[in-house]
């Protein structure tokens, strides 16, 4: 009796082992790690990023779970320094003992935190979302560690090249950022030049997280001296902001465009506030490529469960996350962005055998084809991402619109 007590008393033992065998997850959590900027000028961007994902994972927490686990993001701010990005991740592997990392923000930031990740890859560490396009996770060696979602940066300024060649604009200037993410946006915007038998009009560039008081002057005078018609911005929404009042400021009057990581909708907050201040219309001739749909579109299915979990949940930083210098908006691009992030990854662990493990994750993510209402999702192995989808959007009645083009507009 003792030993057959003996050995139901291992199994057991043996059993509940197995369950938690793998780092970050217990019978009752999985635990995600995350790095993004909370505070300091790119604050908005991973404050709008996270809550989406929150208000996701609170829906599905308070429903039960997965399989019986509840989903907890530990979010660490590095305010978009790059020297911050690399020890916090490591400290999400050795110390926090995470089982994914998820929705970093940033290029040079991932860029960091690349070879960390990689070092990883023989215990199958990944990380899943980032809210950058770049092309280092999109290829070799970096795409074998990471899960992209959204459409690459190329695919961006593809897409804007072409709206505005389309207009019979040939001389398209870029404000880049000074470091791997402005190389990632003007190399896109180089190629999809090239491919409509055009050269770059001027190249102007400014450095990573200086505020919006920022004197961008220069800048415009550079690409005005070029004769830029128009002009692709890669950067954030303080120095776009900055740049777009200062180019207006000057006669500007050529089109603006944005990528997606600028954070539209923080920007367009900061122009607005500038305008009402100045009286000046800074948000004319404004383009902005999105890799979501309007978050203004209910009648989009993905868009309309966003906006119900957003209301429910009301995601607000934990104490001690962040500065206190940004104040959410109800519904934003990013934080859309990072709820079609967390959808996916809850049903990737739906198909998953609930003896959970990162190789069994990351097995299944390749195979899950989803369909989130309008949204679909897939990985491909070229370059390990689910959605080429890149949308237009211009500001009108000082909120920004979807259009298929540039067509008929001024």
């Amino acid at each position: 009796m003792r030993r057959s007590l003996g050995g139901i008393v291992a199994a057991v033992l043996l059993s509940a082992v197995a369950l938690r065998a793998e780092d970050g997850v217990t019978p009752t959590e999985i635990l995600l790690g995350q790095s993004a900027p909370f505070s300091g000028a790119a604050a908005g961007l991973g404050t709008e990023f996270w809550r989406g994902a929150e208000a996701c994972f609170s829906q599905v927490n308070s429903a039960g779970g997965v399989q019986g686990r509840k989903i907890d993001v530990l979010a660490v701010d590095d305010a978009y320094n790059p020297a911050v990005t690399l020890p916090n991740t490591l400290k999400f592997v050795n110390d926090s003992k995470v089982f994914a990392l998820f929705d970093y923000v940033g290029t040079p930031t991932l860029v960091a935190a690349l070879p960390a990740i990689r070092r990883y890859q023989p215990q199958g560490l990944f990380l899943f979302g980032a809210f950058t396009g770049a092309q280092p996770q999109r290829e070799s060696p970096g795409k074998e560690v990471v899960f992209n979602i959204r459409a690459s940066y190329r695919q961006e300024t593809a897409a804007l090249v072409g709206a505005l060649a389309g207009q019979g604009i040939k001389k398209i200037g870029v404000f880049a950022q000074n470091d791997p993410y402005g190389s990632s946006g003007l190399d896109g915007v180089k190629r999809a030049l090239a491919a409509h038998q055009l050269g770059l009009a001027g190249e102007a560039t400014f450095e990573r997280g200086v505020p919006y008081s920022t004197s961008m002057a220069e800048q415009v005078k550079l690409l005005q001296a070029a004769g830029a018609e128009a002009v692709i911005a890669v950067g954030a929404y303080t120095q776009c902001a900055a740049f777009v009042r200062d180019a207006r400021a000057a006669g500007f009057k050529g089109w603006i465009a944005n990528l997606s990581f600028v954070g539209a909708d923080p920007l367009l907050r900061l122009l607005g506030d500038e305008s009402a201040k100045s009286g000046a219309d800074l948000t004319s001739r404004l383009l902005n490529s999105q890799v979501v749909p309007a978050w203004s579109d209910s009648s989009v299915g993905v868009v309309a469960a966003y906006r119900a979990a957003m209301d429910q949940a009301a995601p607000a930083l934990p104490s001690g996350l962040g500065d206190g210098s940004y104040k959410p908006l109800t519904y934003s691009f990013a934080s859309l962005e990072g709820y079609i992030d967390a959808r996916f990854f809850v049903e990737i662990l739906k198909a998953t055998p609930k003896a959970l493990t990162r190789a069994a994750f990351s097995r299944e993510a390749m195979r899950v084809k989803a369909d989130l209402g309008g949204f679909k999702l897939a990985f491909n192995p070229e370059d390990r991402q689910a959605s080429n989808k890149v949308f237009f959007t211009v500001v009108r009645g000082g909120q920004w619109a979807s259009v298929p083009n540039l067509k008929g507009l001024q």
